[in-house]
């Protein structure tokens, strides 16, 4: 038989030199599956103060210094974000900068404070005169135009009974040789009345108009001869003969005449047709193939 060493009681033993207790093995049990869990920071503790002197000073410190928001910031944990920190990126998004905002002029509100006022103090202001150097200056604005003064009533020339006053008038192709003499106001043109003539109210007006401008119509009689064109340009030429041939019996009513615009040649006339094309300007359809 062998002996077995005595071992010493572990009552009596020191708790240092108690030896350690052998875990049992526990039987495996299928464990669920569970979801990852999000790790979790450990908050650094706040140290203690080792007596109450020093936590009187410290919290005199923290009254008398300012707040640093930003460092605390930094000391908060990344992962989680404080109510304070939600309401500044609220308020930051609210205070956006509106492109263009700096442009608007700043009105610096006075006693009566608003716009019209200090409108009205500046165009109380007279004006200061600016001197520009002769090859300076500013075109002066355009006059306004005068109305045409109505034609003065003359008192008709005397002509005597065999006088004849001629003159030449044109308008595109067409040419007039007119002859004034005294009479009734009858017109003869071509061996025809006016109204046989010149069938439209239109032209006949238009061939009238010089006489009745100069106070003749019923004084003077009109022959003409006319040639070329079409019925409208040779009533045209008609009204350009008769006005020259009224300056010969008085020069005093060219400045009427010449207002209406009955004594000048209107040059105006048909644009001659081109080569290679139908008309003056008109082409010929063009094609591709």
């Amino acid at each position: 038989m062998i002996e077995e060493p005595e071992q010493p009681d572990q009552q009596d033993a020191p708790e240092d030199e108690q030896p350690p207790q052998e875990e049992q093995p526990q039987e495996e049990q299928p464990q669920e599956e569970q979801a990852p869990q999000e790790p979790q920071i450990e908050q650094p503790e706040a140290l203690e103060p080792d007596t109450p002197e020093e936590a009187g000073e410290e919290q005199q410190a923290e009254n008398a210094a300012p707040v640093d928001e930003a460092a605390q910031e930094e000391r908060r944990p990344r992962g989680k974000t404080s109510e304070r920190g939600e309401r500044k990126g609220k308020t930051d998004k609210a205070a956006e900068v509106i492109p263009g905002e700096h442009l608007t002029p700043d009105v610096a509100s006075g006693p009566e404070g608003t716009e019209t006022d200090i409108e009205r103090l500046f165009a109380e202001q007279p004006a200061a005169a600016v001197e520009y150097a002769p090859d300076e200056a500013p075109d002066s604005p355009p006059e306004p135009a005068e109305a045409q003064p109505e034609s003065v009533a003359r008192t008709p020339v005397q002509l005597a009974a065999e006088a004849r006053y001629s003159a030449t008038g044109k308008r595109k192709t067409s040419v007039a040789r007119v002859i004034l003499r005294p009479g009734k106001g009858e017109y003869t043109i071509n061996g025809r009345t006016l109204n046989t003539y010149f069938p439209r109210p239109t032209l006949q007006q238009t061939a009238r108009q010089p006489l009745e401008t100069a106070g003749y119509q019923d004084s003077m009689d009109v022959v003409a001869k006319i040639h070329g064109g079409g019925v409208s340009a040779q009533a045209d030429a008609l009204r350009h003969g008769i006005a020259r041939a009224l300056i010969e019996v008085d020069p005093q009513l060219r400045t009427d005449l010449k207002r209406r615009g009955f004594l000048t040649r209107d040059a105006r006339a048909k644009e001659r047709k081109k080569a290679g094309l139908k008309k003056a300007r008109k082409r010929p359809q063009f094609s591709k193939r």
